[in-house]
């Protein structure tokens, strides 16, 4: 049966938000509303669950949404657990200390200076933020003064220039404006009582008005120690921290009416004050949190408001080509549509998905440019949903040597790295897009790399994890949700084996700024560890368990096992070869490519029991390398 040409929609359910006050291992995608750490199920309970909250404005959020592990140069291996919530992020950067902290989100929009460790000089410099700091994103919100406009106003740590303050103003009420372009203003009619200034700041030079000094001591219902009492609701320091700018009125779209709001900037929060809002909800803490994850990972979209990536089923078959591999998407009809159209092979092997439709990447190994080899691309939204010929459609080639020629090489990346076209595949992107995982032949032989990832803003990196290594061929890497671990296929034992091990990462630093990244492998582990050949891991969404494909029992079949290596389980029991698992969204199925039928082709089976339930594919051609988004 020949592929038909659709377009191809991206279409998803809202996941149901409830918090859970379980810790489970971190997922980006899949249950993002879990909480990635108890301490911080704690701290939330404390003001927000719904046994206190009543109908005050939420402090930080209805529940968490994205959890990761972010490089971070004082944390074990590099790496501190992070979650995001509307109002702010909660972060641990020592877990045997205990202690929660929710970041100078705030001071870092403004300056464009990411924090990446205790010292002045463990930051990376990036860009201010444009996002507004109140009311809706910037396309429907287009006269909000962004983070940026608050720069030449506010207090951060710069070496280039003196710390900014404002006089003290103490009595006066706040008529101050501030526009789009960080124009100021006045507007008398906004002086209300409740925003006569009550307190400076004499540590930032800032002052605060009666209305937010008030919100910052308020009293009310809380839990502590597991029982409902009386107190502060936050300890404003570590909630909100000091004032980084004199509060200001601004002009800002909420929902589909403009508004006036009073704004003020603090290290970790922004306070607003909207008096048309009902009064229980006048004063509420900005989300910052939201505001932060538009600046630092606009490629993922609005996790908060979209609904859940879903990407299609794809495949590789030579259908079309009768000798080399096109990428199709599967219809589950026995049929799929054709998605890339080249003279020589392409592959798909991760997507970088997201909560924007129009960010979705495609992570694919191709022979496009150089037949001779596999090299390593990105697919846009638009080249991966309506096919490559479609106006538009943009293939970025990432094995590329202008990509990386300006990298400072750690001393094991040879001087060919950058001066010949090798065999690059099996490009796997990390869950926040900001890395990818390479199988590179630059050095001679398939070795594992790390790479800087399509997202952008990407710190620099290129290192090969597996230079420490006896002489082994590596194939098909992939990573833990929460970006903590990797996972791959090599022969360094005599025979394919699934292996397992932590990345510990150390900064390159240059006046005074992270221009770069390196990483190595640390804990290695031999999960399989057996005769047979053990190859095509694949980690399910939730990272609890791997999918692969094994000869153990005489023939190729699949297998599942936990992800530490015990309770190895048989799904598929057939002569024919089964082999090139992947989870399904959900993880509670794998597709896998069998040649039962006489060819290979996609079928679906149960991971709960190894029940098939459906062949995707049916015709006498050839259909292997099944991908589904996870």
């Amino acid at each position: 049966m020949r592929a038909v040409h659709r377009v191809m929609p991206i279409l998803a359910l809202i996941a149901t938000m409830l918090a859970n006050t379980t810790p489970l291992a971190a997922a980006p995608f899949t249950n993002r509303h879990e909480f990635a750490d108890p301490r911080f199920a704690a701290i939330w309970t404390r003001t927000d669950s719904e046994a206190v909250r009543g109908g005050r404005t939420w402090y930080w959020g209805p529940a968490p949404w994205f959890d990761y592990a972010e490089f971070y140069v004082d944390s074990p291996n590099g790496l501190r657990t992070v979650q995001y919530f509307d109002k702010a992020r909660m972060e641990i950067n020592r877990p045997d200390d205990g202690i929660v902290t929710n970041g100078l989100l705030v001071v870092e929009m403004v300056s464009g200076r990411i924090q990446l460790g205790d010292l002045p000089g463990h930051s990376r410099q990036y860009h201010c933020s444009d996002v507004p700091v109140a009311g809706n994103p910037r396309r429907a919100n287009p006269a909000a003064p962004g983070y940026c406009q608050f720069m030449n106003r506010a207090t951060f740590p710069d070496i280039y220039r003196p710390a900014y303050r404002d006089p003290e103003r103490l009595k006066e009420r706040v008529s101050a404006t501030i526009d789009i372009n960080g124009n100021l203003g006045e507007r008398p009619d906004l002086a209300r009582p409740e925003t006569t200034i009550v307190q400076y700041n004499t540590i930032t030079g800032h002052n605060i008005p009666r209305i937010f000094w008030d919100f910052m001591n308020q009293r009310g219902r809380v839990i502590e120690n597991g029982r409902v009492t009386t107190g502060p609701i936050v300890d404003w320091l570590f909630a909100i921290g000091y004032p980084i700018t004199d509060p200001y009125w601004v002009r800002a779209v909420v929902g589909d009416t403009e508004h006036d709001v009073l704004v003020q900037l603090f290290e970790r929060r922004v306070l607003t004050y909207t008096p048309d809002n009902p009064p229980a909800y006048q004063v509420e803490m900005g989300n910052a949190g939201q505001h932060y994850f538009q600046w630092r990972y606009p490629h993922l979209g609005m996790p908060w408001a979209g609904s859940e990536p879903v990407t299609p089923l794809l495949y590789a078959s030579n259908i079309d080509t009768g000798s080399h591999w096109e990428v199709y998407r599967a219809y589950f009809n026995g049929s799929g549509e054709r998605l890339t159209f080249n003279n020589a092979e392409t592959v798909a092997y991760s997507w970088l998905r997201s909560w924007d439709p129009t960010q979705q990447m495609l992570a694919v190994d191709s022979r496009r440019d150089q037949p001779a080899y596999r090299q390593v691309y990105a697919l846009n939204s638009i080249a991966a949903s309506i096919g490559e010929t479609a106006p538009g459609a943009l293939a970025t080639r990432i094995s590329s040597i202008d990509v990386r020629d300006q990298l400072e090489q750690p001393p094991d990346i040879l001087p060919e790295f950058l001066t010949k076209p090798v065999n690059e595949f099996n490009p796997m992107v990390s869950p926040d897009g900001t890395q990818l995982l390479v199988i590179s032949e630059r050095t001679g032989r398939p070795d594992l790399n790390v790479w800087s990832g399509p997202a952008p803003g990407s710190l620099p990196i290129a290192v090969r994890l597996t230079r420490d290594l006896p002489a082994c061929r590596s194939e098909t890497p992939a990573w833990s949700p929460d970006g903590r671990m990797v996972y791959w296929v090599s022969d360094c034992d005599g025979n394919f084996e699934i292996y397992r091990a932590e990345l510990r990462y150390q900064p390159i630093v240059r006046r005074q700024v992270v221009v770069q990244l390196f990483a190595e492998l640390t804990n290695i582990r031999n999960l399989t560890n057996n005769p047979a050949n053990d190859r095509f891991a694949r980690v399910s969404p939730d990272g609890k368990q791997i999918a692969f494909a094994s000869d153990r029992d005489g023939n190729w079949e699949i297998y599942v096992m936990n992800a530490d290596g015990s309770n190895v389980r048989r799904l598929t029991n057939h002569a024919a070869t089964d082999d090139a698992p992947t989870w399904s969204p959900d993880g509670r199925q794998l597709a896998f490519a069998s040649d039962r039928d006489g060819d290979f082709e996609i079928y679906i089976l149960n991971v709960s029991d190894g029940t098939i339930t459906q062949q995707v594919t049916q015709n006498t051609a050839q259909d292997r390398w099944p991908l589904w988004a996870q």
